[in-house]
């Protein structure tokens, strides 16, 4: 044939050709035939409209007469009633004539006239009653038509109503039968062009059968050979369709990296919903689906991937969760340079990343042993004695109250007091000292217990992470006291015993008093304040260990206090006429019974009675009524209770009303009294008397009333 030689394909090629040309013939009829029935289709759907278009131009002229004495007219009904008059009568008329009109949704179509006579007949009759009917009508619509011209239209719709829905549905019954002959034609030709196109078809199954098995092989052995990559690879490999659905080809290791046994066909958004938070799985969606947006540059939004390393947490069994970190990598698959797909491939890092976590771990902890060896070698070496061995004694105190299994909403909030208090203590003596990191520590213990304390129920799983805080607080203190033996070997000096002072040193000079006035200045220069402390008295050294103790941390709390609650800012000062800095000033002295007295006054703006009040109401301390009847000296002592402070917001300084309610709590349980003087405007002055250490605290000793308050 046209001179090539077709060999084996010969007989192949022939049934093929034939097989076309049968199919082209049946095509050319069945276009013919079919356009035929597509327009008597479409001319017997606008045959039942205008049965359709009768009726409602009946049913408006009724509702027009019937409105039509009405105060308030329905003006769409005459516009209605234009519109289905109008299109009734194009429609007739390109039926009879040819010509243009609307289609069922309201778009312009072109007819031909009607070549049958039957339905010629028909229209001529139906536009013999149509005419007059139509006339009717643009007389009842013309401006100014008054009522006899409604009336004329309502029985002329009447008359004309059931003689124009008789004609229009033998209009439909014709064009129904026209079309169903032609329907009989093109199923003739059909069934012949299928007869012969089938004799063609199993000449050519007979040759094609084996191509498709040779094929069928080769496909296979392909297929074989990708099932075997995907089976083998570490990686999660896996085609994304717009709606975020995997493939259903993808590799074995994908089920184990998202924690299901059958990815494919799933929505990779439902598979990370449970594992990753809803802000990562959001941004995930939105980053998706600007891949998919063939207009968007691939490169400028490769470095957005929300997914380049998310945590993924995987619950195997109830209460077994694990934790692994995933990279997705997305590549687009385009057709026609059109996004039809994303190429997506999934890496398990989580080795990695705990190599980097390990690392920076090391690395912090590093920095934070050196800045706590350059902290310990600022402190005293007696001062940090002492406070080791004060605070080993605070942390021992905290871990009894958290053993204390007692049940019971007033059982929970007295260990949350008592460890609130000892946490505020071992906070200002480790601030006072610079050991910042250690002060920030407690600082979150005081947190966790600020929340229990908000909690309307509590039980004794809620204190867990309190002891796992106290637990870290423990492994601090190791860790001080591990550095701190180290320098001491360093300086060739064993940290037993702090050196005594000479008896007639500089008062100002002494250790505990540099610290004193580091930590005031600490406190103020937070504040954007400035202070001056100043001593008098023993030294403390001299002091047995308990009595030093307590002097020191009542101290560091009446600091503290002072310059948050008392001096006032530099500007502050200037408009009252005082010092830009405040002073403090602390004496020490044993009274007439051998016990200790201290004194500590601040010049600052004095103690808020109307602040305490409002404190105290807001907190629920006072009801409303015993507020505003409380004498001052009954308002100025809330503030040694747990809890109450006058400072909108708590910051590592104040806040949670906890420092004058360690004071207390040290002072008393001494068998000590406190006593305030305070002037608003001019100074507060604590003075705080102990005990010898050899007298027993008396119960009278303990109790609030010893709690001497002097305005």
């Amino acid at each position: 044939m046209f001179g090539i030689d077709l060999g084996k394909y010969r007989t192949l090629v022939v049934s093929i050709f034939l097989f076309l040309l049968f199919d082209l013939g049946v095509l050319v009829l069945n276009f013919v035939i079919s356009s035929q029935i597509a327009h008597d289709a479409e001319a017997v759907n606008l045959a039942g409209r205008q049965r359709m278009l009768s009726q409602r131009t009946a049913k408006a002229a009724l509702q027009i007469e019937k409105q039509a004495a009405s105060d308030t007219p329905d003006r769409k009904l005459p516009a209605e009633l234009a519109n289905a008059a109008e299109i009734f009568d194009r429609t007739l008329r390109a039926f009879m004539q040819g010509g243009e009109t609307v289609s069922g949704s309201g778009s312009p179509l072109a007819l031909a006239p009607l070549d049958d006579a039957e339905a010629q007949a028909i229209l001529q009759r139906a536009a013999a009653v149509w005419t007059p009917y139509r006339q009717a009508m643009q007389a009842a619509l013309a401006p100014g038509a008054n009522a006899d011209a409604v009336a004329a239209l309502v029985q002329r719709a009447e008359a004309a109503n059931l003689e124009l829905l008789g004609l229009m549905n033998d209009l439909t019954t014709r064009m129904e039968s026209i079309a169903a002959s032609k329907a009989k034609n093109l199923r003739m030709v059909q069934v012949g062009g299928i007869t012969l196109a089938t004799i063609n078809f199993v000449i050519i199954l007979v040759h094609f059968i084996g191509h498709l098995r040779r094929a069928d092989r080769d496909l296979e052995h392909a297929r074989k050979q990708t099932d075997d990559i995907l089976k083998t690879t570490q990686e999660g490999l896996f085609l994304l369709d717009p709606d975020y659905r995997i493939g259903s080809q993808h590799s074995r290791a994908l089920g184990g990296m998202l924690g299901s046994e059958k990815p494919g066909g799933a929505s990779l958004i439902d598979l990370l919903r449970p594992a990753v938070s809803q802000k990562t799985l959001d941004t995930a969606r939105e980053y998706i689906d600007l891949l998919l947006k063939h207009d968007v540059k691939e490169r400028l939004v490769a470095s957005l991937n929300p997914l380049d390393r998310v945590e993924i947490n995987l619950s195997s069994a109830p209460g077994d969760t694990s934790q692994r970190y995933l990279k997705f990598a997305f590549n687009r698959v385009t057709e026609n340079k059109r996004v039809t797909h994303l190429l997506v491939t999934a890496n398990d890092i989580t080795k990695r990343v705990e190599l980097e976590r390990d690392l920076k771990e090391s690395e912090e902890r590093s920095a934070s042993q050196m800045s706590m060896l350059v902290e310990l070698l600022r402190v005293d070496p007696a001062a940090m004695q002492e406070f080791l061995s004060g605070a080993g004694s605070a942390l021992e105190h905290m871990n009894s109250l958290l053993k204390d299994q007692t049940e019971g909403r007033e059982a929970h909030s007295t260990r949350i007091n008592g460890i609130y208090r000892v946490a505020h203590r071992l906070k200002g003596d480790a601030a006072a000292l610079g050991l910042t990191s250690l002060a920030a520590n407690v600082h979150g213990l005081e947190s966790l217990l600020t929340e229990l304390r908000e909690r309307a129920t509590l039980t004794g799983e809620n204190f867990l992470p309190v002891t796992v805080r106290v637990k870290s607080l423990f492994a601090d203190l190791e860790s001080i006291q591990n550095v701190v033996a180290r320098v001491a070997q360093m300086r060739s000096t064993v940290l037993v015993e702090a050196p005594r002072p000479a008896v007639d040193a500089d008062a100002q000079a002494l250790a505990f008093v540099q610290q004193w006035r580091a930590f005031a200045h600490q406190i103020a220069q937070r504040r954007h304040k400035q202070v001056e402390l100043s001593y008098g008295g023993l030294d403390l050294a001299e002091l047995p260990a308990v009595q030093r103790e307590t002097i020191l941390s009542v101290v560091n709390q009446f600091i503290r206090n002072a310059i948050v609650h008392g001096i006032e800012t530099p500007d502050e000062r200037r408009l009252r006429g005082k010092p830009v800095a405040g002073r403090l000033a602390v004496y020490v002295m044993r009274n007439e019974e051998g016990g200790l007295a201290l004194s500590f006054r601040d010049d600052g703006q004095g103690i808020s009675v109307e602040g305490i009040r409002q404190a105290a109401l807001k907190s629920g301390r006072l009801a409303p009524e015993r507020a505003h009847t409380a004498t001052d000296r009954e308002l100025i002592g809330l503030i040694f209770e747990p809890g109450l402070s006058t400072q909108g917001s708590a910051d590592e300084d104040a806040g949670r009303g906890a420092g004058l309610d360690a004071v207390k709590e040290m002072v008393v349980g001494q068998g000590g009294r406190i006593r305030i003087g305070t002037t608003r405007g001019e100074y507060c002055h604590f003075r705080v008397a102990l005990p010898a250490p050899a007298e027993q605290p008396d119960v009278a000793a303990a109790q609030p009333a010893n709690q001497e308050i002097q305005t």
